[in-house]
């Protein structure tokens, strides 16, 4: 049974790519994740799509963690919570040119 659902869009360019700006948001695993990107543009779109997912995921609890507590993996390309205790939240993250958009259901536990 769903419990609560989470949404949220921001505008890529919202989103500053500096260390301090990153630390604020992404766990150790995914400033690792970030750093083995290439390109600035793949780097702002993962950075982005991270801002989305964990904001909607924040909307789901009843209590306000810090965003780089929120450690997200993939399982066969599907983002997915590795954080204990969070692991019965479902999350899609979705991008379009300028924007990522970021979801979140949570069922009962």
């Amino acid at each position: 049974m769903i419990k609560k659902i989470g949404i949220d869009i921001v505008e890529n360019a919202r989103i500053k790519l500096t260390q301090a700006f990153l630390e604020k948001f992404l766990s150790a695993e995914e400033l690792q994740m970030l750093n083995k990107f290439e390109s600035e543009q793949r780097k702002l779109e993962f950075a982005a799509g991270r801002w989305a997912v964990k904001e909607a995921i924040i909307k789901t609890l009843d209590i306000w963690i810090s965003p780089t507590l929120i450690n997200i993996g993939y399982d066969n390309q599907t983002p997915i919570i590795l954080t204990p205790g969070l692991q019965s939240t479902h999350i899609s993250i979705s991008h379009e040119t300028n924007y990522a958009v970021g979801m979140a259901v949570r069922e009962d536990d």
